[in-house]
């Protein structure tokens, strides 16, 4: 299914850019909801970015899907973790050394779900 030199790197980095794109429309929605513009127009600008922003990254997911299996991209998506507790540290939410630990298991966890299978693992006898 993967096509040649579309490698674990490229793989990270297109479900990172669907999280990171999650996560810029969330903020922008909540950004917006906070602010509650005066202009109808400004309104009506934000919220179709974040409908663009949405699309972009519905694309983006038919692309690795389409050249990478599930098993591998879809735990992937945990990535949104470690950028959630950054996030949450940038608006001054606290963040505690048990958060901490539970994003790097989790990491860990995804990293021994997108491990190459050892060529030859087993042997008869």
């Amino acid at each position: 299914m993967t096509a040649p030199g579309r490698g674990a790197g490229l793989l990270v980095a297109l479900v990172l850019s669907t999280v990171v794109l999650q996560i810029v429309v969330a903020v922008l929605l909540k950004e917006l909801a906070d602010a509650a513009p005066r202009s109808t127009l400004v309104l009506l600008g934000a919220l179709a970015l974040a409908v663009g922003l949405n699309g972009v990254r519905f694309l983006l997911w038919g692309y690795t899907h389409r050249h990478y299996p599930l098993s591998r991209s879809y735990p992937l998506v945990a990535l949104f973790f470690p950028c959630i507790l950054l996030l949450s540290a940038w608006y001054g939410e606290p963040v505690d050394w048990n958060q901490v630990v539970g994003v790097v298991a989790i990491m860990l966890g995804v990293g021994l779900l997108n491990q190459e299978p050892a060529k030859g693992g087993q042997t008869d006898g």
